[in-house]
């Protein structure tokens, strides 16, 4: 008993240390995803004075503890979000180790996240999904029916199909719906990235816990907008909580309008609710339909 106890606390700090690694990694990702930096080339640096950081600089959540949220070079206020999104990474990585075992289902789910977590953090940032992010969610779903059929764990071409007809099922609907709400409102009411996440999703948890996602993404979503438009009357950045600052000679008519027009992005709404699909949404659709057959 003492022997399985101890294997299990320590799978779940290698899998919790992994997730905050993971999450600073792409937290940077993100980053330079969002600003048109090299993925692939450059040191981490700070964002207001250039400055590389050194490996003491870069240990996940301690090193912006330590630093009390501050650069070591300028002094300039770093935003929590990095800690956050470390800690949020390793949260979500133990969560579905806990849920799913050592598994080739929690390789997959944990891929999955990670695509998730950047292009949440990029919409946050400039109100877009990057594409890439999708087509890796689309190989991440690919490579685990494929591999996983190889090893005998399910039908592998069963599989394609069921997955394939729950993106459809799940992302026409709600693109013709988008469309209709777009003539309606004469102006656009759901971007084609979240359409798109919306595809993804159809194909990792089929029709019917997508059903759960949506409508658990639409509560979310409306609470994030309510949060985001709170603290934008407020006058704080959400990201820095700083207090924000206009040009004195801008129209405040139309800053106003346009803080309005943009609200909190239904991407991390929707991200969220994937992870609260892959550790519930099975229990949740059998709950469903128990009541059905009542």
């Amino acid at each position: 008993m003492f022997e399985s106890s101890f294997a299990m606390a320590y799978c779940v700090f290698v899998v919790a240390l992994l997730g905050l690694c993971m999450g600073s990694f792409l937290n940077c990702l993100a980053w330079r995803m969002a600003h048109g930096e090299s993925v692939t080339k450059g040191r981490s640096h700070c964002v207001s004075c250039g400055h590389e950081l050194a490996a003491k600089d870069l240990v996940p959540v301690f090193s912006w503890l330590l630093l009390r949220g501050k650069c070591r070079y300028c002094g300039t206020r770093v935003s929590a979000r990095y800690p956050l999104v470390e800690a949020l990474c390793a949260c979500v990585f133990v969560s579905l180790f806990l849920r799913y075992g050592l598994t080739l289902t929690t390789v997959e789910l944990i891929a999955f996240s990670c695509a998730l977590l950047v292009l949440s953090l990029t919409d946050l940032d400039i109100y877009v999904i990057p594409n890439s992010t999708i087509v890796a969610a689309i190989v991440i779903r690919l490579a685990y029916i494929g591999i996983g059929g190889a090893l005998g764990m399910h039908d592998a071409l069963a599989l394609l199909v069921e997955s394939l007809v729950g993106a459809f099922v799940v992302a026409v609907p709600v693109l013709l719906l988008s469309l209709v709400m777009d003539h309606v409102l004469g102006r656009p009411s759901l971007g084609g990235g979240d359409v798109k996440l919306l595809f993804v999703a159809g194909l990792y948890f089929g029709w019917q816990q997508s059903l759960f996602l949506i409508i658990l993404a639409c509560v979310l979503g409306i609470v994030l907008a309510a949060v985001g438009k709170r603290a934008t009357n407020a006058g704080e950045d959400p990201e820095t909580g700083e207090i924000a600052q206009t040009e004195v000679d801008a129209d405040a008519s139309e800053v106003v309008e346009d803080a309005q027009s943009r609200l909190i992005p239904f991407g991390p709404a929707i991200a969220l609710s994937c992870w609260v699909t892959m550790l519930v949404g099975p229990q949740v659709v059998s709950w469903y339909l128990s009541l059905v057959h009542l």
